[in-house]
C-alpha cells in the first residue's frame, strides 16, 4: 500500500523509480532475446479498443460488437450486440460494462447476461472517449462536447452538464476515482 501523500518522502519516490526501470528493462531484454509468446487472434473484425483482466479479454470492434474471451483459452465466451455502428471506447468493472460507438449512442450492459441495461442518447457524433468511477461517468465526442453523468445505478444515470467550448472533436477524457 502507498502511504498517505503528506507522508511519501523522496526515498519512496526513488524505489519506485528503480523498480519500474527494473520492469520496463526486463520486458525489453526477453522480447530482443525472443523470450515471449505471439498469439494471433481472428477477431473477426477489427478490435477498436480493449480491456482485460486476469481472466478475460474485452474488445469494442468495428462490426458494431463487443467480445467477451476467455484470457487464457483466447475462445469467445459472448458477443453483445446493440451498437449500429463501430464501439470505439468501452470499460468495464466487475459485471458492468459501458461503451461508446459511431452510433452517437452509450450503452450500458450488464456483462453476465449480454444485454443491454440502460442506452444513453446525448451526443451528436461518435463517442470518442469514455471513463466511469462508482458515481460518475465522463464521455467525449467528435461534435466537440464533454458531458458528465450522475451514476445512481447502471439503470439510473443522469446528464449532470455537457462542458461546450471545443471546435472540433474531443479525443479523450480522463476520471480519477
Amino acid at each position: 500500500d502507498m502511504p498517505p501523500a503528506k507522508q511519501i518522502s523522496g526515498q519512496f519516490y526513488r524505489q519506485l523509480y528503480h523498480s519500474a526501470s527494473r520492469d520496463i528493462h526486463s520486458l525489453e531484454t526477453n522480447w530482443r532475446r525472443g523470450h515471449y509468446i505471439l498469439t494471433s487472434v481472428d477477431t473477426g473484425s477489427m478490435a477498436l479498443c480493449l480491456q482485460c483482466d486476469e481472466d478475460k479479454i474485452v474488445t469494442g470492434q468495428g462490426d458494431s460488437t463487443i467480445k467477451i474471451w476467455d484470457k487464457s483459452t483466447l475462445d469467445v465466451l459472448n458477443v453483445l450486440k446493440g451498437h449500429t455502428d463501430s464501439v470505439w471506447r468501452l470499460q468495464y468493472k466487475k459485471n458492468v460494462a459501458i461503451s461508446g460507438a459511431q452510433d452517437h449512442t452509450i450503452k450500458v450492459w450488464d456483462i453476465q447476461t449480454g444485454q443491454v441495461i440502460n442506452e444513453l442518447l446525448h451526443h451528436k457524433d461518435r463517442v470518442n472517449s469514455l471513463k466511469f468511477t462508482k458515481d460518475s461517468l465522463v464521455t467525449a465526442s467528435g461534435d466537440g462536447t464533454v458531458a458528465v453523468w450522475d451514476i445512481k445505478s447502471p439503470t439510473d444515470i443522469t446528464l449532470r452538464m455537457t462542458l461546450k467550448g471545443h471546435e472540433h472533436y474531443v479525443w479523450a477524457v480522463d476520471l480519477s476515482e
